[in-house]
């Protein structure tokens, strides 16, 4: 499979940071139960409007989304608003991760620290690695109850709430012989497999690990400077065999153990070659919300669903969403951040621009005002 494409990847990437301790408090909150997604219909009103509206007040949410601000983790709930979740006493987060269920937090800190949360239990947990080097990347269990980590050292799994620590692997020479380090990535929703690139230097290929045998296998190769990705569908994984910036195709995956990982499905014939996706939201019935580059090749630069019968459904496609006042507000179309069935998405762009929009409603909402100095936005079940 062929990597994916260009500059907004390096914004997915785990900063490295220097390993130290630090406390954290965090805001009540009642207990969120785990509740299943719902096959979400599209909306008969498709496209949606490229117009969004500036609100005076927090806009009533499908779901509870998370963001970064001035060094703390927030949560604006669904029909609420804005709330601190998790905060640290003598530094400030700059990275994190939550459940799909809104329950458990993963942070990074400024001074290096790394933890967790349980919003339902209270439970915290720091993590420190044996030889005390500098984190590379992390990434959250879908259940809450495993961190991976990654170091100088290699790959490392952390079960919570224990805080048990085991080494998965440790860091293989390149195919140059360089210095590699794994980018921990999204877990399979069983917790069997873990999405991982493989850093060296300027490249950054994508591998699937087994977290039960610690056996690892490449899914796409890199090009200089670009991440691939994938999203995982159950068990299946969507993967894009589009090739250092060219378009490809998008590809259903069965992955299991000892398997060759048979194409279970592709992209329509009527676009094939075309597409270049990113910011991949799967969906019940092997559907995928994605958007897309215009790389020439026919389809513009947008956001899609992508159904199961292959239609191709276009959800917004412009250079830009238009604000209330007649601005043009400036969108990186592959910085998208899906709700967990894709009934809502965040869109974020250049000088701080933030766009949410909602499918049910068919409301899009200029949020420059409102969320103009937030970042890593991620939303969860309410």
């Amino acid at each position: 499979m062929g990597s994916l494409i260009h500059q907004p990847r390096f914004l997915y990437m785990a900063m490295v940071g220097l390993l130290l301790l630090s406390a954290c408090t965090t805001a009540s909150a009642p207990e969120a139960a785990a509740t299943p997604v719902p096959n979400f219909a599209l909306p008969e009103h498709l496209p949606l409007e490229s117009t969004a509206a500036q609100p005076d007040a927090w806009p009533t949410l499908p779901d509870d989304l998370f963001f970064l601000r001035a060094g703390q983790v927030w949560r604006l709930p669904a029909g609420g608003s804005p709330e601190t979740l998790v905060q640290v006493t003598d530094s400030e987060i700059v990275d994190y991760r939550v459940t799909s269920d809104g329950v458990t937090v993963a942070y990074r800190t400024a001074d290096g620290a790394l933890g967790t949360v349980n919003r339902k239990t209270g439970d915290q947990v720091r993590i420190t690695l044996p030889n005390r080097r500098a984190y590379v990347g992390f990434s959250l269990a879908p259940d809450g109850t495993a961190v991976s980590v990654s170091d100088a050292e290699g790959l490392w799994l952390v079960t919570l709430p224990d805080g048990t620590l085991t080494q998965l692997l440790g860091n293989p020479a390149s195919e140059a012989g360089l210095t590699t380090t794994w980018l921990p990535g999204a877990w399979s929703s069983d917790g069997r497999w873990l999405l991982a690139n493989l850093a060296s230097s300027d490249n950054y290929p994508l591998y699937l690990i087994d977290v039960q045998s610690a056996r690892f296998r490449k899914v796409q190769d890199g090009c200089q400077g670009e991440v691939p990705q994938a999203a995982w569908s159950g068990a299946n994984l969507w993967v894009s065999t589009s090739e250092c910036g060219a378009a490809g195709d998008l590809a259903l995956l069965e992955i299991a153990a000892d398997s060759d990982w048979p194409v279970l499905r592709r992209s329509p014939e009527a676009y094939a070659g075309k597409l270049v996706p990113f910011g991949w939201m799967a969906l019940p019935g092997d559907r995928l919300a994605f958007a897309n580059y215009d790389a020439g090749a026919g389809v513009p630069s947008g956001l899609y669903f992508l159904e199961a019968d292959g239609t191709l459904a276009t959800l917004l496609s412009a250079s830009c969403v238009a604000a209330a006042d007649g601005s043009c507000i400036p969108v990186e179309w592959g910085l998208v951040t899906w709700a967990h069935d894709a009934r809502a998405f965040v869109l974020t762009g250049v000088e701080g621009t933030v766009v949410i929009g909602d499918l049910e409603a068919g409301a899009l909402w200029d949020m420059r005002a409102l969320l103009g100095d937030a970042t890593l936005f991620q939303w969860a079940l309410p």
